[in-house]
């Protein structure tokens, strides 16, 4: 299996407690607590900040964080498609049985964070920094990863066809027990990327190799 990197845990105390977004408003500020079965829809917030932070069957619809910060937070049942968290930062974060289809991601620093068993598709990521992440038994179909920069990055056996990670260097990168039939990458930047045979084939069939 393709998980090579040890991802530090969000530090979640034991005893949370409850809480909504009823007054949720610009530099707001949340730690030591829960959201659950709770949903936050049509927002425009800046400066806003969880740690220490648990979100169990919570729906962000449509919402747009800037300056937005997550320490120490786990997402579990949750659905955050078609947001923007553009330029965010998630350190310690767990993403888990988690949708954020078209959601936009784009310039964030993601740092010792997990998706699991997530679904992202049309999903971007475009510009963001990452540092020991794992995407595993995630669907990222259609998704965007567009300049990249990254180290200690896995893809365990996630869906990601027609992906595209274009300007991004993919050397060390393991996509060997992912699936793909089509993958967008930059030529010149994919040598020492980990591929299957077929994966192989795809990508010679880009560089106009015949394989006979």
């Amino acid at each position: 299996m393709n998980a090579s990197i040890k991802i530090v845990q969000p530090r979640i105390p034991g005893n949370l407690t409850a809480s909504h977004f009823d007054e949720i408003d610009d530099e707001s500020y949340y730690t030591n607590c829960q959201f659950h079965n709770c949903t936050l829809s049509s927002k425009q917030l800046e400066n806003v900040c969880f740690q220490h932070v648990s979100f169990v069957n919570v729906t962000f619809e449509d919402c747009q964080f800037t300056r937005f910060e997550c320490l120490d937070v786990t997402f579990e049942g949750c659905n955050i498609s078609n947001n923007e968290w553009i330029g965010a930062i998630f350190h310690r974060t767990t993403f888990k049985d988690t949708k954020f289809l078209g959601t936009n991601f784009a310039e964030s620093s993601i740092v010792d964070a997990q998706f699991d068993h997530c679904i992202g598709n049309y999903s971007s990521f475009n510009y963001a920094s990452m540092k020991q992440v794992r995407f595993q038994d995630c669907s990222l179909v259609e998704s965007e990863f567009f300049e990249v920069t990254w180290k200690k990055l896995d893809f365990v056996r996630c869906q990601l066809n027609q992906l595209s990670i274009m300007q991004t260097n993919l050397n060390g990168l393991n996509f060997s027990d992912s699936e793909f039939e089509n993958l967008s990458v930059s030529i010149d930047l994919v040598k020492g990327c980990k591929l299957n045979a077929n994966q192989a084939l795809v990508i010679a069939n880009m560089l106009g190799i015949l394989i006979v």
